[in-house]
């Protein structure tokens, strides 16, 4: 596979209304099949809103739920990588991401990092993820997702990219936090300033998809991008509207940016692990 045609989906989101959410993602999909894309994709929590506190438990689906056949159906004709509440077999209750390919439904990522500070309290309806693995997609190839806050800390992208993924998706519902000064607020810049570094470091395309809207007292702020592998923008939505941002990902990039600069290449990761365990025993010592 050398190329494939994206389209990044930055919605508005209904709070706690899944047949609406579900309604906007397949009327967006058709709308993509017919205009020939490969893949779509939207942002965290996307099929039930950001803001569900206690209605996490009684809006949370398994993966095999037949209430996303809708999207399954679609996935026969395109890749859709979606947001939702996940209940597992054993009963948790994960921020998800879902992949729906060839008329089959995956959950491919549950949020690690759930932020409980400030105006976040995700800690007190979710349980955390435990895994960080790279999946295979038969039209975007190897990929790696994480969800908002997870991009926060490098061991997740540097895993996802160090088990083979050449597209890091992350999945956000980033509100606005105001900031003194001009220009964007500062939290636009600081996004904008970890992807483009991620896709240098790391050699990779990586594609922010973000919401846009309002929900409770938080503005969602969009801005949704795509990064290449030299870590310059290649496309963007604008801030606070609601639009779809279609690139075409040409997977030569990846080789001609590797061949050019190694330093992905060259990690060491005997190195990193013998390390990591050396910390790891010193602080159980200490």
């Amino acid at each position: 596979m050398l190329t494939a045609k994206l389209r990044i989906a930055q919605i508005d989101c209904t709070l706690a209304n899944f047949d609406e959410n579900l309604a906007r993602h397949c009327a967006l999909a058709e709308e993509a099949i017919r205009e020939g894309a490969d893949a779509i994709v939207f942002p965290e929590l996307s099929l039930t809103g950001y803001n569900v506190q206690d209605a996490a438990q009684d809006i949370a689906m398994h993966i095999a739920d037949a209430r996303l056949n809708p999207l399954r159906e679609l996935s026969r004709n395109i890749t859709i990588i979606c947001g939702g509440i996940e209940l597992s077999d054993d009963y948790g209750v994960y921020n998800s991401a879902f992949m729906f390919e060839d008329g089959k439904a995956e959950s491919i990522h549950r949020k690690i990092y759930l932020p409980t500070y400030g105006m976040f309290e995700e800690l007190r309806y979710f349980s955390a993820g435990q895994q960080i693995q790279a999946v295979n997609s038969k039209r975007l190839g190897r990929i790696g997702v994480a969800i908002c806050e997870d991009f926060w800390h490098v061991s997740v992208p540097y895993l996802l990219a160090h088990q083979g993924a050449k597209l890091l998706f992350v999945l956000m519902s980033s509100p606005l936090r105001l900031s003194p000064g001009s220009g964007d607020p500062a939290i636009v810049t600081q996004w904008q300033t970890i992807a483009s570094t991620y896709a240098f470091l790391f050699s990779s395309y990586v594609a922010c998809v973000n919401r846009v809207g309002n929900e409770d007292s938080f503005t969602y702020w969009g801005n949704s991008s795509l990064t290449g592998p030299d870590g310059k923008v290649l496309a963007a939505a604008p801030l606070f509207e609601k639009h779809v941002v279609e690139s075409v990902l040409d997977f030569a990039e990846i080789k001609r940016t590797r061949l050019h600069s190694s330093h992905f290449l060259d990690e060491d990761l005997r190195l990193i692990s013998a390390e990591l365990n050396e910390i790891i025993t010193r602080s159980r010592q200490s």
